[in-house]
């Protein structure tokens, strides 16, 4: 489990049964993920936005997150095994999914 994960796992069990209405777990883990900041404050961002808005966004991260996984098992794949155990970490897609969602290069 990555350290994002972790974190959105545990804001949202701390969420209310209104919130979790409007915000799923996934939603919140891309999120978080995006914005790379204080959960609590990603939250209420999400809360404040209208539902048109939260839908897009929610398949806009949901998008990105589908194309990261594929990037990132592709180049698991044309790597060594002595590399993939570096880069097979979740918090790597995670890290990859931030740097493309917030179109900044990868380096």
């Amino acid at each position: 489990m990555t350290e994002c994960y972790r974190y959105a796992v545990d804001t949202y069990e701390q969420m209310t049964g209104d919130e979790k209405a409007k915000i799923s777990l996934e939603l919140l883990y891309n999120a978080i993920c995006y914005f790379h900041g204080d959960a609590k404050e990603i939250v209420q961002k999400l809360l404040h936005m209208d539902q048109m808005t939260l839908n897009q966004f929610a398949d806009s991260l949901a998008t990105t997150r589908q194309q990261v996984k594929k990037m990132h098992q592709a180049a698991l794949a044309a790597m060594s095994a002595l590399r993939q155990s570096v880069f097979a970490s979740g918090d790597v897609e995670d890290i990859l999914f931030y740097r493309i969602a917030n179109n900044l290069p990868i380096e």
